[in-house]
């Protein structure tokens, strides 16, 4: 049987099954782990219910801090229970049946979860409630699994930098490596962590709004007819989607295309700005737009504001990753692995992203795709009750790099908005 349960001494007879959970800001997601097969045998995902709250991670901290708080956990786990039912009804199991339950999220998606004060995270001097959260038992938090059944939440390592991010450390494994490698996961905020086996630097920023759905008119999560990439010949745009299904919107990856291929034919210049006279191109509603002209027709714009969101997005996340290796005295070309997971983390072209200065011009050998990093390292420690001693290790290991008042990030932002950049040198490696 598991040896996350056997670990705290439970000893449920089969069946027996735990939960790896995703607490993501715009999407829930869960693996059913059936313990004594030791395989995954379900995985659900609907959207985290608080976005009646607000599409974003600071709105909804403000609901909390207006008396709120209770409303947006209980919204919380009526999501996490939805989850598990679909989960038992997929597997034709009870509730009863799984005994244990492993979460990673955000820091303030783990404070809502948990039902604990938000109000320290999103102000000076920007601490979490708590750390290392630990052991729960299902009943406590009202989660409809097996009352005794043990719940795990993973660390934060600070205000934006929580679970899901610990849990891209060890998915990528870049701690146990001599050779510097960075981890990229850009969701609501863009998290990097640079390091090796002896140190780990990490820093977040506000750059990810502008690559998920629900900011973006047209952004969406990826899957079976989302577009991961495009590609633009004259008057007619190839759109390439998830499954080769019919478009219905765009993706991280999809955007980062999009944006090169509009600025590589002139639909956009370097500042981002509509060129009128490019077809396709039309006031909406006072509003300049450009109707995306895939082959199959699919119906979809993008909007002025949407694609300087998406600049604004792309040079703080530039920005963060220049700034964080400048104060260890690092260049890009010692970073010899990228993981990039978050919305990126599908399909992204490397030389796209260089191309319009999201990313510096490595070459795509050295970018390696996670996934969903926050569902995978939830999974890893299900199925190996070791990594738990290594997770509090590498919190414990962690430098946060606070970005929110650093004069050399705000200074070197602005030049980053423009595409690529207004010093195209910088994307270098050397």
């Amino acid at each position: 049987m598991d040896s996350f349960i056997k670990l705290h001494k439970i000893n449920f007879s089969p069946p027996s099954f735990s939960i790896a959970l995703d607490i993501g800001t715009t999407n829930l997601v869960a693996s059913l782990y059936d313990n004594v097969s030791d395989k995954i045998v379900s995985e659900v995902k609907v959207e985290n219910p608080q976005i009646i709250f607000g599409s974003d991670i600071l709105t909804r901290m403000q609901h909390a801090m207006l008396d709120k708080a209770e409303d947006l956990n209980k919204c919380l786990i009526e999501g996490v229970n939805t989850l598990v039912k679909r989960l038992c009804d997929d597997a034709s199991i009870r509730g009863q049946d799984i005994h244990a339950l492993v979460a990673a999220g955000n820091t303030a998606m783990s404070h809502f979860f948990l039902g604990l004060d938000v109000s320290s995270i999103a102000v000076a001097p920007f601490v979490p409630k708590v750390k290392k959260p630990g052991f729960f038992n299902a009943a406590e938090l009202g989660i409809n699994i097996n009352p005794e059944a043990l719940v795990y939440v993973f660390s934060n390592a600070g205000s934006y930098v929580g679970g899901d991010i610990i849990a891209g450390i060890i998915v990528s494994g870049m701690f146990e490596s001599d050779e510097v490698s960075a981890l990229i996961d850009v969701g609501t905020n863009a998290e990097i962590v640079i390091g090796n086996k002896d140190w780990l630097l990490v820093g977040a920023g506000a750059a990810g709004p502008a690559l998920e759905e629900g900011i973006a008119g047209i952004g969406k999560r990826a899957e079976s007819g989302i577009i991961y990439d495009v590609e633009i010949r004259g008057n007619d745009m190839e759109c390439r989607t998830f499954n080769d299904a019919p478009p219905e919107g765009i993706c991280g990856s999809g955007m980062v295309s999009l944006i090169y291929e509009m600025y590589s034919a002139g639909i956009i210049g370097n500042d981002g700005i509509l060129d009128p006279e490019q077809k396709g191109v039309d006031v909406i509603d006072g509003i300049s737009t450009y109707a995306i002209p895939c082959a199959s027709g699919s119906g979809l714009s993008i909007k002025q504001m949407e694609i300087d969101n998406f600049l604004s997005s792309k040079a703080a996340m530039f920005t963060l990753l220049l700034v964080m290796l400048r104060s260890v005295g690092l260049t890009f070309g010692d970073i010899k692995k990228v993981y990039v997971a978050g919305a990126l983390g599908n399909g992204i072209d490397a030389r796209k992203a260089s191309g319009i200065g999201m990313l510096p011009a490595w070459s795509p050998d050295v970018i390696v795709p996670l996934g969903n990093a926050s569902l995978k390292g939830a999974q890893m420690i299900l199925k190996d009750n070791g990594l738990l001693a290594l997770e509090d290790k590498i919190t414990d290991s962690i430098t946060y790099k606070h970005m929110h008042d650093d004069s050399e990030f705000m200074k070197e932002f602005r030049g980053a908005i423009f595409i690529p950049h207004t010093n195209p040198d910088i994307l270098k490696v050397q």
